[in-house]
Order: C-alpha cells, then structure tokens, then sequence
C-alpha cells in the first residue's frame, strides 16, 4: 500500500528487538512493548508480568517471524466474510494506527473505531470500553444474522 514508513518503523523495532534477544538481552522485549504502548509502558508494569513477557519472548519473536512471512493484500482481506471490527487506541503508534486503519478500510463491511485515550494494551488499561464496543458488535452481528435467516 506504499506504507513504506509505517512499515519501516515495525522493521527497525522487530530487528533491534530480534537483534537484542539473540545478542542475551533478556529484557529485549522492552523494545517491542514500549513501541506499541509509548516509552516506559514496559517498566510501569507489575514486576511479575515484566517478568511473564520476558520468559515468553520466544513465542513473541515466532509471532513477528510469521507476521512478516504473510502477505496481506487488499485482495486478501477482501474476502473476509464474517462480522470484523478493528479498533484501535488514539495513543498507539502512528504506524499500528495506519496498519489497523488500512485493515479496516479493506475487509468489507468492517466496523472502525478509535478508544480515545488508549493505545496498544488498552484491554487493560481500557477494559471496559472494549468489552462494550465487542459487546455491541456481537450483539449487532447476531442481530444482522436473525434478520437473514430463513424464515
């Protein structure tokens, strides 16, 4: 999509996030977490789930190793069939901002919205206001599939 910036900035981040893990950085993913939370995310959390994230680093870097394995295109997620919301948080990096954007333009009738305030984690920081917006969009989903079935 000529993304190339946002694209480049997930580039630098995973490289120097695989770069500083394979080099014995065991807090690597610091890089990673304050890239979609905003600087010092990783250091505000409680020391048991700093700790969680750094022992499960390896399953992350397979998760970002399969991401950049994928192309998604366009024509790809136009064929998404089911109910799709895509949210994301006013606060998140521009480039995660843009990849969701992107996603929600392209996936046909794909529900959008922005959570004032929140950024990546935001199941956390804003875990009311998620629940509610996938609430309402299974209950809309399930709404649109009564009025198509068969009567």
């Amino acid at each position: 999509m000529g993304e190339y910036r946002h694209y480049l900035a997930f580039r630098t981040m995973s490289e120097a996030y695989f770069s500083a893990y394979q080099a014995g950085d065991n807090a690597a993913i610091e890089q990673m977490i304050d890239f979609y939370g905003g600087v010092g995310t990783f250091a505000s959390w409680p020391q048991r789930v700093r700790d969680y994230a750094s022992q499960t680093t390896p399953v992350n870097l397979l998760d970002w190793t399969s991401a950049y394995g994928f192309d998604l295109t366009p024509e790809l997620l136009a064929t998404v069939k089911i109910p799709t919301l895509v949210f994301w948080g006013e606060a998140s990096h521009s480039a995660a901002k843009r990849a969701n954007h992107l996603l929600g333009q392209f996936i046909p009738n794909a529900a959008v919205a922005v959570i004032a305030g929140a950024a990546h984690f935001m199941i956390a920081t804003h875990a009311a206001e998620v629940a509610g917006m996938i609430a309402q969009h299974v209950a809309r989903a399930e709404d649109r599939a009564v009025a198509a079935a068969p009567t």
